[in-house]
């Protein structure tokens, strides 16, 4: 009987000023939906749901920009401003931009929309991939200690 190789093969990929980028229309949506989140935010109308579209939308641009060497900075400041919405959820339940966060967010989505005109598909699925499993552990853990919060306050109302 034959051994069998368990590695995963390895698929070569072009260089990757070679490989295919994002289509116009692909950039297009992606703007939309970054402009759409921004102002539903900013209107005071977000939900959960928008918060971690939002969330997700950040740590995939950032991503993104680690891998380019390009944004790096301005994305980190997007990632501060999702940490301290989440935090802020957390705490009140709702999801709004407080004070300059909501200027920091919109240099944020011109960012982000820059670094969708300069990423490659492999990339841009890469990132969007691992962001998607990130922000589903980070909205667990949202969930898990909101719960606990609600249940600590009751047991306080209850004494």
């Amino acid at each position: 009987m034959r051994k069998r190789c368990h590695r995963r093969a390895v698929v070569p990929l072009p260089p990757r000023g070679l490989r295919p980028k994002l289509s116009r229309a692909q950039i297009l949506d992606l703007a939309i939906v970054h402009h759409e989140n921004l102002d539903v935010i900013a209107r005071g109308q977000a939900d959960e749901s928008t918060l971690w579209q939002w969330i997700g939308g950040v740590l995939t641009w950032s991503r993104v920009a680690q891998v380019l060497d390009r944004g790096v900075v301005e994305m980190a400041f997007q990632l501060e401003l999702a940490k301290r919405m989440v935090d802020r959820y957390r705490r009140t339940g709702r999801v709004l931009f407080d004070g300059l966060d909501y200027q920091q967010a919109k240099v944020g989505v011109d960012v982000m929309d820059q670094l969708a005109e300069l990423v490659d598909l492999v990339t841009a699925s890469a990132a969007a991939e691992w962001s998607e499993n990130e922000t589903n552990r980070m909205s667990v853990e949202c969930d898990a200690q909101r719960a606990q919060s609600a249940t600590s306050a009751e047991r306080i109302a209850c004494h």
